[in-house]
């Protein structure tokens, strides 16, 4: 594995702990306020689940030489919305298991590609839903002000 995707999936792992510490303790506290949707640790865990599984998608794709899955219909925030509503039956621990997965099998799918797979594609499609991903969530749980509870 390229020095960058290792050093890139370190800084993954050190964000995906820090946040999911965060929203373990958090639980029904909503962890966004306006102007971010004003979402639980349910919906987050939801969200991220959504967002790396289809960027997991697309990566596994791409390195299969495959056409990589469709982009889903409409803007990121009526996607997100639209998701959210659909996983709103969802309990805590279903959104988070399904989190949880949806991280381990991206760090399988990137930790199992052969050295000489890695195109700028296959690079940038493995930076999606990461730790730039995972630090957004915490600034907006941080803008209000509820860190762990």
């Amino acid at each position: 594995m390229p020095e960058d995707i290792e050093t890139m999936l370190q800084r993954d792992e050190d964000e995906w702990l820090a946040l999911v510490s965060i929203l373990d303790a958090a639980a029904d506290t909503v962890v966004h306020d306006p102007p971010a949707p004003p979402w639980n640790a349910r919906d987050v865990y939801a969200h991220l689940a959504r967002w790396i599984a289809h960027s997991t998608a697309a990566f596994e794709a791409h390195r299969d030489g495959r056409d990589p899955p469709p982009d889903p219909p409409g803007t990121d925030d009526e996607i997100n919305a639209r998701w959210q509503a659909e996983d709103a039956p969802l309990s805590l621990a279903q959104a988070r298991e399904r989190a949880h997965a949806a991280y381990g099998r991206r760090l399988s799918a990137i930790g199992s590609t052969a050295a000489g797979a890695w195109d700028n594609v296959l690079r940038a499609t493995a930076h999606a839903d990461g730790y730039r991903h995972y630090e957004s969530h915490q600034r907006y749980i941080e803008s209000a002000g509820r860190e762990g509870g």
